[in-house]
Order: C-alpha cells, then sequence, then structure tokens
C-alpha cells in the first residue's frame, strides 16, 4: 500500500496528498442544477480520522480512489 494517494480538490484543481490508513469514510455527492446552470458538480468527499472537519473534496470518483489505494 501507498503512504499517500494524490487527489484533485473541487475548488481549485490543487492536489490534495492523503494517507489511506486515516481515511474514515467516503461518498459521493451527485451534481447539483438549478435553472440550468451546475451549483454543484459531481465530486467525492473523503473524511480522514485525525480530522473533523467534514472531509476533503475531491474530483476523483470512489471507484478510482480504491484503485490509487490498491496499486
Amino acid at each position: 500500500m501507498k503512504n499517500f494517494i494524490k487527489l484533485t480538490s473541487i475548488h481549485d484543481q490543487s492536489p490534495v496528498f492523503i494517507d489511506p490508513l486515516l481515511i474514515g469514510h467516503l461518498y459521493e455527492i451527485p451534481i447539483k442544477m438549478s435553472y440550468g446552470s451546475v451549483d454543484v458538480v459531481r465530486h467525492t468527499v473523503v473524511g480522514t480520522t485525525t480530522h473533523n472537519n467534514g472531509g476533503f473534496k475531491v474530483l476523483e470518483s470512489i471507484d478510482k480512489i480504491l484503485l490509487l489505494i490498491n496499486n
């Protein structure tokens, strides 16, 4: 297993490095639209066991994150 995986922040596309051993939860947020425009892009929230901040919002899907962890 890798020490860190590199993910992409939805806010500014900057890299987010996370230790897979500290991931406490993963869940996807679907795209949210109103009045024909996108309010929230589809993203994944990655929560860690070391912070109580609600998690990091990243562009990668849960399947992609699991592939990064296992490769």
